[in-house]
């Protein structure tokens, strides 16, 4: 009996915590929403309470601050894309290929979801509530893209010679793609990631020469 009582206690939590997490991720894709169509500045919590039929005090239940809100749409970002990176690639993937497809992982993100062009239109506010959890991810993705270039410059795939340099490069040019896509504009999310991809990766390949 004893036993029952703790594994329906534990059970009883983990139904809790699932539903809480649903509730939290319904919160961040309205705010997302909000703060792409109305701005992070105009757009209070008040606002994002009432868009959702909830009291303020609910609302505090879930997110602490709208820094706290725009914390947790970064971490879902880059987890979802770490998600998408740990499904799809393969071990065995040649580096070209590999890099493709992180950046198509990254462009399927920052096109289909508001939430990233929020991450990049008011990522200075996130400076206050960025754990190192949060950090982490996108460190993670980072290094991830430095080691599939220093692995395809180790197997002649990729003609640079600094593998940091040229990961930051890249990722600063992944960075950017929220700030101008339209998603019902003339490109997909993936013809996107496709013209992306062929653009940097084809640098790796066959680089400019560059003068010291």
């Amino acid at each position: 009996m004893y036993r029952q009582g703790l594994t329906e206690q534990s059970n009883g939590a983990s139904r809790r915590a699932r539903r809480m997490n649903l509730r939290l991720q319904e919160i961040l894709k309205v705010a997302a929403r909000m703060f792409a169509e109305l701005g992070y500045e105009r757009t209070t919590l008040d606002m994002i309470a009432e868009e959702l039929g909830l009291s303020k005090p609910g609302l505090y239940y879930y997110v602490k601050s709208k820094e706290d809100v725009l914390g947790h749409i970064f971490q879902n970002i880059f987890q979802n894309i770490l998600d998408q990176v740990e499904e799809e690639l393969s071990a065995d993937m040649a580096p070209l290929e590999r890099l493709r497809q992180l950046i198509l992982a990254y462009a399927r993100q920052a096109c289909v979801y508001p939430e990233g062009r929020a991450l990049f239109l008011y990522q200075s506010n996130l400076i206050s509530v960025c754990s190192a959890e949060m950090a982490g991810l996108r460190e993670r993705y980072q290094q991830i893209i430095e080691d599939t270039i220093a692995a395809g410059i180790a197997q002649g795939q990729f003609q640079v010679t600094n593998a940091k340099l040229a990961s930051l490069a890249l990722f600063g040019s992944l960075y950017c793609i929220p700030l101008w896509y339209v998603p019902d504009g003339p490109m997909s999310p993936d013809e996107v990631g496709d013209y992306y991809a062929s653009l940097l990766v084809g640098g790796l390949v066959t680089p400019l020469p560059f003068s010291r």
